[in-house]
């Protein structure tokens, strides 16, 4: 199914343009070589990356000759040379110190199989670079250890003069294509594709660490049969390539890719469509991104009043493919896949942000992605459940339950620093609408008569008589009670309710205070011996809006004067 999706997408995207032919890919070119018309490097090599911080660049991209050959290369490197652009050890003979005669002979090997007798200008001076070349010249050359480097990536050639890299030239371009449609593959049935195909015998692989596959046979105990490696689970080279095109796409782009955890998650539609923009910022849209957050907003008011917006309206059944995948060990590994019309995900979108609604300040998130979200559930970014991401993700996605263990680590947050925020009891009222199906307000409701919501707003109350009596204080109830206060009011609430009376009768305005927590007091016959997670939840939920209801209201001291 996913490489159906895959391979559908590329037949679109390649329409579109966006995608390279057959025999070509999409890669970062780090440095180029200019050459003159008989082959003397004309001053030295160009650094083309752009420093964006200490350990990211951002490269040139270009189309350049490949093969999945040169993909998937590793024991055999040094005979696996790319075509006319590759690495400093096939185009100088050198890595740092060490020479590399194999890599260098056999880069040479292939340019002069592949273009032969070829008059092309920027064929002939790269064939005799190459032939007079000495290596062990290469470390004087400046920018050497960068080329050498993790950072380097490939090398171009360009002829002087030229605008474009020798491999862009449409006559040696021509001279590749020529060369691939004489290669010849085994013959066999694949598992896609019905009837004899010509056999790729392994799967591309993607930049996650050292390199993966979405398939792979990388120990002798995951074959069978007598069959070695793709053997085993068969595909046709032009399958492999156009599944393998698409998804280089979908992770080198910045609007069809974006990061759940420890997953990378790309997404697509099978057709264009708005929805792919709109998708990235909604999940992740944040405050930092102004011009992401009205656009989501605008997005999110559209779907809540039950309709489409306008420029997405008559795509809705159009299907949305979301894919999460993460390194794991040899292969990526599947953390999701989850296939709906477009219609279908505004809908759980929307039903996502609707149950995480809360008043909130001016300076809270709107909409918090999946991140804002679990970081909540740890003490630091690095502490965050992988596994979390991807269960949160799948409920947003499918409209199922959200996890357990988001709720409970955000109860255990509270309880270690006895912090209760906006987007905390966001989370906290979301998980206790869509699993329990309680009806948890927005704001303050008076009128809400359950036992632990009453005593979350009475502990915020005893909490305002106290500021109200001693001003501001190192540390209030809050921070020495608030966490026996929720899950065992009987031995907390009593000992409160007698401290309060001092601070009442210490206030200028203590009779509003006592006005207030006799209010709450009328329909509270006994505190509960012990109070459960859903519980627990809702107590946290009552205090912070009880909380903020105290201090909007006018003043009631001067009223009450």
């Amino acid at each position: 199914m996913i490489f159906h999706s895959l391979i559908s997408l590329y037949d679109r995207l390649y329409g579109e343009a966006k995608v390279p032919p057959f025999g070509f890919s999409m890669e970062d070119v780090g440095f180029v070589v200019t050459l003159d018309a008989k082959g003397s490097m004309v001053g030295q090599p160009e650094d083309l990356r752009t420093k964006i911080d200490a350990q990211k660049y951002e490269f040139r991209i270009s189309e350049v000759p490949y093969s999945n050959q040169v993909n998937v290369r590793a024991n055999a490197a040094a005979k696996t040379p790319n075509f006319m652009v590759d690495k400093a050890d096939y185009l100088f003979g050198m890595s740092g110190s060490v020479k590399k005669d194999v890599h260098h002979t056999s880069f040479t090997e292939l340019i002069h199989t592949v273009c032969g007798d070829s008059a092309d200008e920027g064929v002939k001076a790269v064939k005799a670079f190459l032939d007079g070349w000495k290596p062990e010249e290469s470390p004087e050359l400046t920018g050497w250890k960068d080329m050498c480097g993790l950072h380097g990536k490939w090398i171009a050639f360009r002829l002087q003069g030229d605008s474009i890299f020798v491999h862009e030239r449409p006559a040696v371009k021509q001279l590749w294509v020529d060369y691939v449609e004489k290669e010849t593959y085994p013959q066999g049935p694949t598992f896609l594709e019905e009837g004899k195909h010509d056999l790729q015998s392994q799967y591309a692989q993607f930049k996650f660490g050292s390199g993966a596959s979405l398939v792979s046979f990388n120990e002798v105990a995951y074959e069978s049969y007598g069959k070695k490696k793709g053997e085993n689970a068969p595909i046709s080279v032009e399958a492999e390539f156009k599944s393998s095109a698409a998804l280089k796409f979908l992770l080198r782009s910045r609007t069809h890719r974006l990061r759940i955890g420890d997953a990378t998650t790309v997404f697509w539609a099978e057709k264009t469509t708005p929805m792919e923009t709109v998708f990235g910022h909604v999940v992740s849209a944040s405050m930092q991104d102004q011009q992401a957050t009205e656009k989501v907003h605008k997005f999110l008011q559209t779907a809540r009043r039950g309709a489409l917006p306008t420029d997405i309206a008559a795509e809705g059944e159009i299907q949305f493919h979301i894919l999460g995948l993460s390194l794991n060990k040899a292969r990526l590994a599947l953390r999701f896949w989850y296939v709906c019309s477009v219609s279908e995900l505004i809908e759980y979108l929307s039903d996502h942000f609707r149950c995480l609604e809360m008043e909130r300040g001016e300076n809270d998130i709107q909409y918090p992605s999946i991140w804002h979200l679990t970081k909540e559930t740890a003490r630091e970014t690095k502490d965050i459940s992988p596994v979390l991401s991807g269960a949160l993700a799948r409920s947003i996605f499918t409209g199922a339950p959200y996890p357990q263990n988001l709720y409970q680590g955000v109860l255990g947050r509270i309880r270690a620093d006895q912090r209760v925020t906006y987007l905390r009891t966001s989370i906290l009222k979301a998980v206790l609408t869509r699993n329990h199906h309680l009806e948890v307000p927005m704001s303050w409701d008076p009128t809400r008569l359950e036992i632990p919501y009453l005593l979350g707003g009475l502990f915020a109350v005893l909490e305002k008589a106290q500021l109200d009596a001693l001003g501001k204080v190192n540390s209030t109830i809050k921070d020495r009670f608030f966490s026996a206060a929720s899950a065992t009011p009987a031995s907390v609430f009593p000992r409160l309710l007698r401290l309060s009376q001092h601070h009442i009768e210490k206030a200028e305005y203590g009779r509003v205070s006592d006005r207030r927590i006799s209010e709450l007091m009328e329909n509270i016959d006994t505190f509960p011996a012990h109070m459960g997670l859903k519980d627990q939840g809702l107590f946290a939920i009552a205090y912070y809006q009880k909380k903020n209801d105290l201090y909007r209201k006018k003043d009631e001291q001067g009223e009450e004067k």
